[in-house]
């Protein structure tokens, strides 16, 4: 329906943004959840939150719920969160435990998927216990990152670029050191659009971090399903700042921004046609001072009430019957076009 809308093949400079559909109809949010979010790799976990033998993590991507356990041998699994009785949920939350138990009707489930026990089903004809496992998810680590797909062999991302410039500035050797989330009134590819626009909003919205880069030599790559944003920071930014940031997107809603010495993990996930929910992950070099930490955070917090008040007021504009698609700005705006682009094709696949 709504990719019909948009013309994905044109060239950038004769290119139009996509029409008002695309972020406020439920047909399309539905279409999304099946076809792009639960389909593509989502990260849903952080290494440190499995860091344990006998440990899980649970939640949903797009509209599949899923769990990630550890077994008591140390390997990583991940499953639909869905009982094979009737369906339930099997895992809430996060934890520590040896099995996993559905609260409905007690089907215990082995951290490896197996069934283990099924009370009161003697009698089904040709029951079997490993026919009844935890259906498989396809599972990747992607250095502190856990990511699943919804396909159960899915093809593994080809990230190699990017990791090697992402090893080059020790993302590995970061430690995980708060999470927020962030509840915003706007479609969640707005968010994502905002984030791809290759700094156009830079200068006009984050005037204090615009003071703190050298926007001049802003610039964006393109990659095969994701983008790299890079930019300097200025010599007077100090260390927060310091050297060369990156901002880097994978397809469909991964944002990872390195700076100085600190690095912030942004998934974003719908919660609505016109809501979704941003968590952000922060990580900072060991034995930073808490001082610096909390003038970091500080900054970074500002910076997201920007995006948020102007996230919110682009929703609501694109409401009106006034409102039709634009250009891109093609010496910047070639991210988002590639996002658009991917979307359009996914779209049409489904």
């Amino acid at each position: 329906m709504s990719s019909t809308l948009f013309n994905p093949n044109l060239p950038l400079n004769e290119a139009k943004t996509p029409p008002a559909s695309w972020y406020r109809s439920i047909y399309q949010d539905q279409q999304e959840r099946r076809s792009v979010l639960a389909n593509n790799w989502q990260v849903v976990a952080h290494l440190d939150e499995l860091k344990d033998n006998s440990s899980f993590v649970s939640g949903c991507a797009g509209s599949e719920p899923w769990v990630i356990t550890r077994d008591q041998e140390g390997q990583l699994h991940a499953f639909a969160n869905v009982c094979r009785h009737n369906g339930t949920q099997v895992a809430d939350g996060a934890g520590k435990q040896e099995q996993l138990v559905c609260p409905y009707h007690g089907w215990r489930y082995e951290l490896n998927g197996r069934l283990a026990k099924a009370p009161r089903i003697g009698g089904v004809a040709d029951f079997s216990r490993d026919k009844y496992s935890l259906k498989p998810l396809s599972l990747q680590v992607w250095g502190p990152l856990v990511m699943i797909s919804s396909q159960p062999h899915a093809t593994q991302l080809q990230l190699d670029e990017l990791t090697q410039r992402l090893d080059a500035m020790n993302w590995t050797g970061l430690e995980r050191i708060t999470r927020r989330t962030y509840d915003i009134q706007c479609n969640w590819k707005v968010f994502v659009d905002n984030y791809l626009d290759g700094g156009y909003h830079v200068p006009f919205l984050h005037q204090d971090l615009s003071a703190e880069l050298d926007l001049k030599g802003y610039k964006t790559e393109l990659f095969e399903g994701y983008s790299i944003q890079s930019v300097a920071g200025q010599k007077e930014a100090g260390d927060r700042l310091a050297g060369d940031a990156l901002y880097a997107w994978v397809y469909p809603n991964l944002m990872l921004n390195r700076y100085g010495n600190m690095m912030d993990i942004n998934v974003v996930v719908p919660l609505s046609t016109e809501s979704c929910r941003v968590i952000f992950d922060w990580y900072a070099e060991p034995g930073l001072s808490e001082d610096f930490i909390s003038a970091s955070l500080k900054s970074s917090e500002q910076v997201q009430k920007e995006d948020i008040y102007i996230c919110e007021r682009l929703q609501v504009g694109m409401g009106s019957i006034h409102f039709e698609p634009g250009p891109y700005a093609p010496t910047v705006e070639m991210g988002k076009y590639q996002f658009h682009q991917m979307l359009a094709a996914d779209l049409k696949r489904s």
